[in-house]
């Protein structure tokens, strides 16, 4: 019976090792484990953390002519094995994203040295964090960790004088609308982290804040485990922002300037003395999008049918003034921060159109015509103040620790203003409304955070317990045209005064443990969430709380052959946003009105993954399964409000599920050339279980980005980025594919000091949007083309005493003004 299990055992791995690999031994012998006769160990560490790195790149070269003879990486708890046959003169690297290379010398693999024991090795973090980037046409490093992927993406050519947004949605399965809304496999609900602190925005929103410049890295955490807050279904961005690690000064400023008339500037400095680290940054950014814009929508009611056709430009900008500054201080073992950030922000979206509808009673054939001009605009502006402190105390056993955090925002004076005008061709007023909503908001947060290590570092257990408070109180007045009086009359009847709050406590545990080549983490979270929304409207107002459980579970397996493959399933949920419940009806202009829904729930989601990564001399290749299931799917619904307007509202639709695949890789073609592409493909379908005038719907979705980037001289790279966007489907309607080209060149001057960076987007004008939503009473198709080629420069310099960096490129799909009309 041992015989025949262990035979089941090997031919279930046998298919798993490498068809082809030159070196090592046959595949049998790597499944059963055969002794080789010389043997390299070791556990790599941050030299200053002093916690393991896990997923380290650890190569054996050897001495005579640097060929590669073996690769691995090191496990979750830093450990790595490297097994070799035959003797000679070998040397060890090990490279790591955000740290300086170690090259270790061995000593002979002799008859009498068969064991080389190398203890632990500590790596030291980049000395560069603010330096910029030497072009050396290396391959890109993308680390794959047991819960997250982890991109080092502070010098994409693309993004320079971007926006996190720039950087971001060229991962696979990330689409950005014509909005500029981000979703991620089909979903808007994700979460976005800052240093691994919780926005207080919605994801978007902070992803358009924060300057590319600064960020030193992005993890993208598909499957969160029971440690992360619940909220947000497609999981979470965690954006790491540029740190000092070295003495003394340095520091790092970004200008920007478009022919769409964007500009940005924005600075990073920082200090660091022994034991205490002083850091500033700040930045004044206005950034545009335009388009133009045609749309042809018609509205069925018992009493008329109407076509309205509305062609112009759309245009949006954001204003951002931003300062914040933060303190650390490293004393006995402990770590203390703090930090705040002041900020004025000012979005703006609007437009001028002519409308040319028609109008026939149904059951007859007459039909009447009139024309109009108008124009709209929403303008959303908010000053905040946001405070944060904590500490992390590291006890004397390696990777004990106790952490605690606590932020606190105060967002005052936020309005939002809405106000659209319809005038006859001669320009006379037809019609015209405005509205103001003022806005208090307050939000806090703490969480304390306990690690207990168990027989060794990298196995352990960790508990802890969050709180989080959002309240807003929110002031609503209309004035709508009155055409007989000829002047705005307010209408008190629309008024609306509200106080919402919600609150959540949540507790977690977890368990982590390592065996050889496995790797597992289990863990279950529990959250009460208490919501209340009080209203001058007696019918909106409703008190709701309920108590989930939201396990997690993640496996790992190191497979031989320089590959790794990974299993994860965590169940999330969606909190609504305060505006999806707002009960009073907003226009975006004349034709199109939004109103909340006080009662939407929120959405659960579970999801299932699998990966597999593996890299193969300078070339690496990944792939990822995955599954999502979501319930009670929260979106935006169309439907005829009154003659020829439409009202957008918010429903729980349904379900839907996504299934799917994504593949990346990264070839070295030549020493000046490199080669990377990524690409996602997966079934989406929407199941309108409650029938809100939609359907079902499904579709397959699939964008590929191919990417090359070609090393002109030392000093001068260029970037050729082609991208299509599949098509998308919801409940009311579909949204087409399309496609567009980016050209990026890049001069460094001064020593690597100044950097140039000239980039066209949409070279070729080929990006158009169109979509189409239908119901029984509602048809309207629209057209945005962006403006495009757009050409953008970008300035950076940087001042410290440095190394420089290698980094890499990417882009956005934000290319559209007009979608939510």
């Amino acid at each position: 019976m041992r015989k025949i299990f262990t035979g089941m055992i090997v031919l279930l791995l046998v298919p798993m090792c490498p068809l082809v690999f030159k070196q090592g031994a046959s595949c049998i012998g790597q499944v059963y484990g055969q002794e080789r006769q010389w043997v390299v160990t070791g556990k790599v560490s941050d030299r200053q953390a002093r916690e393991a790195i896990e997923f380290a790149n650890v190569v054996l070269y050897n001495s005579a002519d640097s060929a590669i003879i073996k690769y691995t990486a090191t496990a979750i708890g830093g450990e790595f094995t490297i097994e070799h046959d035959k003797s000679g003169d070998y040397y060890l690297e090990i490279t790591m994203i955000g740290y300086l290379k170690e090259q270790i010398s061995l000593p002979p693999f002799t008859a009498s040295q068969r064991s080389i024991p190398l203890g632990d090795i500590r790596m030291e973090p980049l000395a560069n964090e603010l330096g910029e980037v030497e072009i050396t046409g290396q391959k890109r490093q993308i680390v794959y960790k047991l819960d997250r992927r982890v991109i080092e993406a502070s010098g994409y050519l693309s993004a320079a004088g971007g926006t996190a947004v720039d950087i971001l949605s060229q991962t696979p399965s990330i689409r950005v609308d014509a909005e500029g809304q981000v979703t991620f496999r089909g979903s808007g609900g994700f979460k976005v982290y800052i240093d691994g602190k919780p926005s207080s925005l919605d994801g978007t929103t902070t992803l358009e804040q924060i300057p590319a410049g600064q960020i030193e890295n992005i993890e993208v955490i598909t499957v969160p485990s029971a440690r992360n807050d619940a909220d947000g279904t497609a999981g979470i961005i965690n954006i790491n922002t540029k740190k000092q690690t070295t003495e003394g000064w340095s520091g790092i400023m970004n200008m920007m300037g478009s022919t769409a008339l964007s500009r940005s500037a924005d600075f990073l400095m920082s200090l660091r003395q022994k034991d205490i680290r002083w850091q500033v940054s700040g930045e004044a950014s206005r950034r545009y999008r335009n388009s133009d814009f045609d749309q042809l929508k018609t509205i069925t009611t018992p009493e008329m049918i109407t076509t309205d056709q509305s062609t112009g430009t759309r245009e949006r900008y954001t204003d951002n003034f931003m300062l914040r500054t933060g303190f650390d201080l490293y004393k006995n073992n402990t770590t203390w921060t703090s930090s705040v950030e002041g900020r004025y922000s000012d979005r703006w979206s609007g437009g001028k159109l002519n409308y040319y509808d028609t109008y026939r009673i149904p059951g007859t054939e007459t039909i009447t015509s009139a024309s109009y001009k108008g124009d709209d605009f929403v303008e959303l502006t908010e000053w905040h103040l946001r405070g944060d402190v904590g500490f992390d105390h590291r006890f004397d056993n390696e990777g004990h620790r106790l952490t605690g955090a606590l932020y606190a925002l105060y967002q005052k004076d936020a309005l939002e203003y809405f106000e659209t005008n319809l005038y006859d061709p001669a320009g006379n007023r037809e019609q015209g409304h405005k509205a103001w909503e003022f806005e208090y908001r307050f939000t806090a947060q703490a969480n304390f955070d306990y690690v207990l290590p168990l027989s060794k570092p990298e196995d352990k257990f960790e508990a802890g317990y969050q709180f989080f408070s959002y309240t807003e109180d929110g002031d609503y007045k209309i004035d709508l045209y009155d055409p007989e009086a000829g002047e705005f009359v307010r209408r008190d009847d629309l008024y609306n005064r509200y106080l919402f709050r919600r609150d959540v406590h949540a507790f977690y545990a977890m368990l982590s443990n390592t065996r050889s080549r496995f790797s597992y983490q289990i863990g279950l979270r529990g959250e009460y969430t208490y919501r209340k929304l009080g209203n001058n409207l007696k019918w909106a107002e409703h008190v709701w709380h309920k108590f989930g459980l939201f396990p997690s579970a993640h496996l790992s397996l190191t497979l031989p052959g320089n590959s790794r493959t990974s299993l994860s399933y965590s169940r999330r949920i969606t909190q609504p946003q305060l505006f999806y419940m707002e009960p009073y009806v907003v226009y975006v202009d004349y034709y199109t009105a939004q109103k909340g829904n006080p009662f939407i729930q929120p959405e659960y989601t579970n999801s299932v993954e699998w990966g597999y990564n593996k890299s193969f001399g300078n070339h690496t290749a990944s792939g990822t399964l995955f599954y999502r299931a979501r319930t009670d799917k929260i979106e935006r619904v169309r439907v005829p409000y009154h003659t020829g307007v439409t009202l957008d509202s918010m429903a729980n639709v349904g379900s839907d599920y996504a299934s799917g695949a994504e593949l990346s890789t990264t070839l070295m073609l030549k020493n000046w050339w490199s080669f990377d592409a990524n690409g996602s493909l997966y079934y989406y379908k929407v199941k309108n279980e409650y029938k809100i005038d939609g359907r079902d719907a499904e579709s397959w979705n699939w964008q590929l980005a191919v990417n090359n980037n070609f090393d002109i001289g030392k000093n001068t790279r260029a970037r050729l980025e082609a991208y299509y966007v599949g098509p998308s489907v919801n409940t009311q309607g579909r949204v087409e594919d399309f496609f567009y080209i980016n050209l990026t060149v890049r001069q460094q001057l001064f020593n690597r000091r100044l950097i140039a960076s000239l980039s066209v987007r949409d070279m070729l004008a080929t990006a158009k949007y169109k979509s189409t939503q239908s119901n029984l009473q509602v048809q309207s198709l629209t057209h945005i083309i962006p403006q495009a080629p757009v050409f953008t420069l970008t300035l950076t310099y940087t001042f410290n005493n440095f190394r420089i960096q290698q980094r890499e490129e990417r882009i956005s799909h934000d290319l559209f003004e007009g979608t939510n009309r």
